[in-house]
């Protein structure tokens, strides 16, 4: 099987339901941030400085994997996606390294790098939100977007403070 088709030649695409819909249609827009989104982690991941932040996008990635497959509000209860597991790893960060006021992104390449993850996050999340207004989506799958640019946004800050470039 190759990867060129032709089918998508005309500007459409097939759903993993099977439906064929234009290549701008929400869901397809959804999954090509998430794309970018998993993109722009692997390129955090090269750069960070600290292994368990490595781990956990190395993590946070294959959850994304399985994101698509989790869009309808039936699959709410399928496994992979864990907002609660995000918030735990949230408050575990802010512990460690409490905010103490407003934040230029860029003081290093990796937290830079987290932040550009983190901006696209919050854009897969938009996305999601467009299309749950066409068809319902999973509110797990909201509810771990919203948490994972927060996640995104501490791991950033927790960088700068262990490695002043």
């Amino acid at each position: 099987m190759s990867i060129s088709t032709g089918l998508g030649d005309d500007g459409g695409t097939e759903l993993f339901s099977g439906k064929f819909v234009p290549k701008d249609h929400p869901q397809v827009e959804f999954i090509g941030v998430l794309d970018e989104l998993n993109s722009f982690l692997g390129d955090a991941k090269a750069a960070v400085h600290l292994e368990g932040t490595r781990t956990l996008i190395e993590s946070v990635q294959r959850d994304l994997f399985t994101a698509p497959g989790l869009l309808s509000s039936k699959a709410d209860q399928a496994g992979g996606i864990d907002p609660e597991r995000l918030t735990a790893l949230i408050h575990g960060i802010e512990e460690r390294r409490p905010m103490r006021g407003f934040i230029i992104p860029g003081k290093n390449p990796a937290s830079a790098k987290l932040d550009i993850a983190r901006t696209v996050c919050r854009r897969a999340e938009r996305r999601l939100v467009t299309l749950n207004r066409q068809e319902p989506v999973s509110p797990r799958l909201l509810r771990y977007l919203n948490r994972l640019s927060d996640l995104l946004f501490m791991l950033a800050r927790s960088e700068e403070g262990e490695h002043e470039d």
